[in-house]
C-alpha cells in the first residue's frame, strides 16, 4: 500500500468548533476523487490512544483539567488517529500516511493547552514509537502558528529534529537540539515559504531519522485564517518538496489547523494524490 488514510466521522460530528466544518466535505471530495478506488490509498478507522500514553505524556494536573473538557474524547480519538498512521508506516504496511483529526495537537505542551489543542498528538505518537523500538524523528511544522507545545516536549532531544515555519519575525537555529525556527513575516508568499521550506529541508538532509511528520495546518492558505499568503499551487508543491527530501517513503502528515471549507476540499486531496504518484509530473 502506498497511502494510508485514518478518519472517523467522529471528527466533523464532534470536532472543535473551528475546524471541524472542513472535515466531512474534505472527506467527501476525497472519495469522489478516485484516490481511494483502489489498492493503493486505503481508508483505516481510527481508534483513540491508549490513555496509558496520554498520561506519560502530560502532567497529572492537565489530565485532571482535560478529565471534563468536552473535547476530551474527540481530542482522544485525533491522538490515536495519528497514532495508528505512524504505527502502520513504522511497520511497513504503507509508505505514507495522512491523519485526519477533530482538535490540533501542536500547541499542547506537557502541562497546558491553547489554540484548538488539548493533547499533543505527535509527541504521544513518538512514545509509542519508541516502545516499538524507533528513536529518531524529523518534525516539519508547515502551520503558520508555532508550535509551542511540541517544542515543550522535545526542545531538549537531539533525537528529534523539530523545524517550524511560522508566521513571526523570530529565526532561531540551534543545531546542538536540532531546533530551527523560521520566521517568514505575516503574509508569506509562495516562493517565500516554498523557498525556505526547500533550505528548512537542506538543514535536515544529514539527519538520520526514521519517520517524518508533517504538522500540516492549511490555515496558510490566503482565505483561511493563518499568518501566510499561499494560493492552492503551493501545496503539491509543498508535498512533493517533503516527499523527495525524506526519500518518498516514512512520512505521516498530520492534519492541524484550517476551517476554510473550500481550501480543505482541494489542499487535502492534492496531498494525498502526491503521497500515491498521482501527481502531473
Amino acid at each position: 500500500m502506498l497511502v494510508a488514510i485514518t478518519y472517523h466521522e467522529d471528527f466533523a460530528k464532534n470536532g472543535f468548533s473551528v475546524l471541524k466544518e472542513r472535515i466531512r466535505p474534505s472527506w467527501e471530495k476525497l472519495m469522489e476523487s478516485g484516490l481511494v478506488d483502489g489498492v493503493d490509498v486505503q481508508v483505516f478507522l481510527a481508534k483513540p490512544a491508549p490513555l496509558r500514553l496520554v498520561e506519560r505524556a502530560h502532567t497529572p494536573a492537565h489530565m485532571a483539567n482535560m478529565q471534563t473538557d468536552p473535547y476530551r474524547n474527540v481530542a482522544l480519538l485525533s491522538a490515536g488517529s495519528v497514532m495508528m498512521a505512524a504505527e502502520m508506516v513504522a511497520r511497513g504496511q504503507a509508505n505514507a500516511a495522512f491523519a485526519y483529526t477533530g482538535t490540533a495537537g501542536h500547541h499542547a505542551s506537557r502541562g497546558s493547552c491553547w489554540g484548538f489543542c488539548y493533547f499533543n498528538d505527535v509527541a504521544i505518537t513518538i512514545l509509542r514509537l519508541r516502545e516499538m523500538g524507533l528513536e529518531r524523528f524529523l518534525i516539519i511544522d508547515v502551520d503558520p502558528h508555532f508550535g509551542d507545545g511540541t517544542r515543550d516536549f522535545f526542545g531538549e532531544d537531539p533525537n528529534v529534529f523539530h523545524i517550524n515555519l511560522h508566521s513571526g519575525s523570530d529565526e532561531v537555529h540551534d543545531p546542538q537540539r536540532n531546533n530551527y525556527d523560521i520566521g517568514l513575516t505575516f503574509g508569506a508568499s509562495n516562493e517565500r515559504f516554498l523557498g525556505a521550506l526547500k533550505g528548512a529541508l537542506e538543514l535536515a538532509k544529514d539527519f538520520d531519522h526514521q519517520i517524518a511528520f508533517v504538522i500540516f495546518g492549511h490555515d496558510s492558505h490566503q482565505d483561511d485564517y493563518g499568518g501566510f499568503n499561499l494560493t492552492f499551487e503551493a501545496y503539491p508543491r509543498m508535498a512533493q518538496l517533503i516527499w523527495e527530501a525524506v526519500g518518498r517513503k516514512n512520512l505521516v502528515w498530520v492534519l492541524s489547523g484550517g476551517s476554510c471549507v473550500h481550501v480543505a476540499e482541494r489542499v487535502i486531496p492534492d496531498v494525498i494524490r502526491v503521497l500515491a504518484g498521482r501527481w502531473p509530473s
